[in-house]
């Protein structure tokens, strides 16, 4: 077979980001994806005339996707609609609009904490209005940093002090800092991932208010895109494809060994899937150093979910109900105490739910621990995903009285299933875990040793994410043209 310039494992969207680029460039690139489809998380499905998300219910462009996509020529390939979410328990609704309005309105139930509520979130403005300029600066794409550095310092001194409340503080602590009331601290420690970094909590408000999205049409869309313009520059994809090994040679890849035995061999190879499945499973640990190994038998991924699809048929009592979705994505909390994430998919993009129809998504976090024992027990496995799927219907029924009267499509993922469809190890939902004290930090230049290999995705810097995939393709990708 001739030898092909660039092999890529894996069409979600750090390979097909860095299929793009290098296709444009004039590369001979082809991209074997396992799935029958391209996009990894960002992919869906579609039963009966609903589109649900496979993944990720929307995204955050981070100054990152849609720079991206407009430098690719892809901006006007695909329409956005923006997103929005609030924080509900009991009978109350406080919806995400602002910062100053997110203060006022969860001062009315919790005035005991006025005071804290001000000034938390006069932390969280300043640290969102830093943030905004940075990202709009060009700077995640290393364009004069120094000089952009200390501009952004100037225009926002207070950014400084922001992020200076930020460092070595987590979600967790920053909220038992400035808040007494233990369900005010449960329901904020409750959005985004369970233990994160202070920066990545004043990300995640900066992206509530101002930018978070979902493609119309279903998240399938951006990742057809990105596809089909791999292919009108020459690239090729390959789904249905798996690489079941990494071929060595003399220290260095030479190439990939498909599963129906094929040997594909090329100049460079870049690896799109999860790290862990790279390097033990397609590498092998006789290739690895040992601080590399090291850093991986210790790592833990970020957590797993359970996730519920319901297709509505529509009534004038549902009709009702749904108008207490003044976001259309909402962290409840339960009557146990317990908290779910309710998504109205439909209210963003009707386009995804036949006409008079509602498209929803119920999830929650469940520990990948608790069902990796029933990979071998089939019957018991079905059985516990049934209970989990009617409890979270149950506990959804809580906000939407009558919810499940009006259920026509119902589909259910467990840890098992995302793992299955998408090989991320132990179903990690966003690359290694969050959690500053427990994330993996590989250095490419030191731990790893391979040459003409290179790894892109959400796994390659943490936080994980779509802007994170995307962004580390976008230098990958520039690399092996400079080195080309």
């Amino acid at each position: 077979m001739t030898e092909t310039d660039v092999v890529i494992i894996g069409a979600g969207m750090g390979g097909l980001t860095t299929a793009a680029y290098l296709a444009r460039a004039g590369l001979t690139v082809r991209v074997f994806e396992q799935h029958t489809l391209p996009g990894g998380y960002i992919s869906s499905f579609i039963r009966d005339g609903f589109t649900f998300p496979a993944g990720p219910t929307c995204f955050g462009s981070n100054g990152i996707i849609f720079p991206i996509l407009k430098e690719l020529g892809l901006e006007g390939k695909r329409h956005f609609a923006r997103t929005s979410y609030q924080m509900s328990w009991g009978p109350h609704d406080v919806p995400f609009l602002t910062p100053q309005q997110t203060c006022r309105d969860l001062a009315i139930h919790f005035p005991g904490e006025a005071s804290n509520l001000q000034r938390y979130f006069r932390w969280v403005r300043i640290g969102i209005d830093g943030f905004r300029a940075m990202l709009e600066s060009g700077l995640m794409f290393g364009e004069n940093v120094a000089t952009t550095t200390i501009r952004l310092g100037l225009r926002h001194p207070l950014f400084l002090w922001a992020m200076a409340i930020a460092r070595r503080q987590t979600n967790r602590s920053l909220h038992e800092r400035y808040f007494k009331d233990a369900l005010l601290r449960q329901m904020l420690n409750q959005l985004g991932y369970p233990v994160m970094a202070g920066q990545n909590t004043l990300g995640m408000w900066g992206a509530y208010f101002d930018d978070t999205w979902v493609p119309v049409g279903g998240m399938q869309g951006l990742a057809n895109a990105l596809m089909r313009f791999v292919h009108e520059h020459g690239g090729q994809v390959h789904l249905g494809k798996r690489v079941s090994r990494i071929r060595v040679e003399d220290r260095a890849a030479v190439g990939v060994d498909l599963a129906d035995g094929t040997f594909v061999p090329a100049r460079v190879v870049v690896t799109a899937a999860d790290l862990y499945h790279t390097f033990f499973d397609l590498i092998g640990r006789e290739h690895l150093l040992p601080i590399l190994t090291n850093k991986l038998d210790a790592a833990v991924p970020s957590e797993s979910i359970f996730a519920v699809f319901l297709g509505l048929r529509d009534s004038p009592r549902l009709e009702t109900e749904l108008q207490r979705f003044q976001g259309s994505h909402i962290w409840f909390t339960c009557a146990n105490g317990e908290y779910i994430q309710l998504v109205l998919l439909s209210k963003d993009d009707p386009s995804i739910a036949p006409p008079g129809k509602h498209a929803l998504f119920i999830g929650r976090l469940s520990p990948y621990e608790e069902w990796e024992t029933l990979k071998s027990d089939n019957e018991a496995y079905q059985a516990r995903k049934l209970t989990v799927t009617r409890r979270l219907i149950e506990q959804a029924g809580e906000f939407l009285p009558g919810l499940s009267e009006h259920i026509e499509v119902q589909e259910a993922a467990s840890p098992l299933t995302y793992e299955r469809y998408t090989s991320n190890w132990r179903a990690g939902s966003a690359g290694w875990n969050w959690d500053p004290q427990r994330s993996t930090h590989i250095d490419f230049s030191k731990d790893v040793t391979l040459g003409n290999f290179f790894a892109v995705g959400h796994y390659v810097h943490s936080p994980g994410g779509v802007p994170t995939a995307m962004i580390t393709a976008w230098y990958i990708a520039r690399e092996i043209l400079k080195r080309k």
